[in-house]
């Protein structure tokens, strides 16, 4: 009889502790999905400001829009400072073609004066960039840049600027918008 009784209790205390396990289990299931439902709406928001300033970079990269040729200026000459190639190739949207044009003698000229380095630059006639309403990769303006081989790439158009700048900016843009955490004691900075 006695041997029945630990018998019972033993698999009673197992039985608590399988409900137990459970119980933890479904909480910290719970609470997962909590912590996901969190970061989806905080992924939700930063898309939101990226769609806005997508928007504000589609007007600034108007070729209309007031200082957009001195952008493709410094755009081309920054492009050249980073390939530090004797020949260059610029890319650009068929819209931007005229504009581009007008200021690559420019640009190479003050390249020259600043490293002491002849660079030959042409626009290019046989590749564009996509246009800024294309479904699949709209362009909102700037330019790319390639050596005459093209294996080497500047990707300075405004789209791809804005990709860098919220890439390295992206823990500042979240504090910004929700605040630190109380729970992160290590942040990464100065690296």
């Amino acid at each position: 009889m006695e041997q029945e009784k630990v018998k019972v209790r033993t698999e009673y205390e197992r039985k608590q502790k399988q409900v137990e396990i459970q119980r933890k289990i479904a909480f910290s299931n719970e609470v997962n999905a909590a912590r996901i439902k969190v970061l989806q709406s905080r992924d939700e928001v930063v898309s939101s400001v990226k769609s806005v300033v997508l928007g504000e970079l589609s007007k600034l990269g108007e070729p209309s829009a007031a200082g957009y040729k001195d952008l493709c200026s410094k755009l081309v000459l920054q492009g050249l400072y980073a390939l530090q190639e004797t020949d260059a190739v610029v890319i650009c949207r068929k819209s931007d073609v005229s504009i581009v044009q007008g200021v690559v003698k420019d640009a190479a000229s003050q390249y020259k004066s600043a490293t002491g380095k002849e660079c030959k630059v042409e626009v290019s006639s046989a590749t564009n960039l996509p246009a800024k309403d294309d479904p699949v990769a709209p362009c909102m303006g700037g330019v790319k840049l390639t050596n005459k081989a093209g294996t080497i790439t500047v990707d300075n158009t405004l789209h791809g600027r804005m990709e860098v700048v919220l890439q390295q900016q992206l823990p500042d843009i979240k504090i910004a918008l929700f605040g630190r955490s109380a729970t992160r004691t290590h942040i990464d900075r100065d690296m």
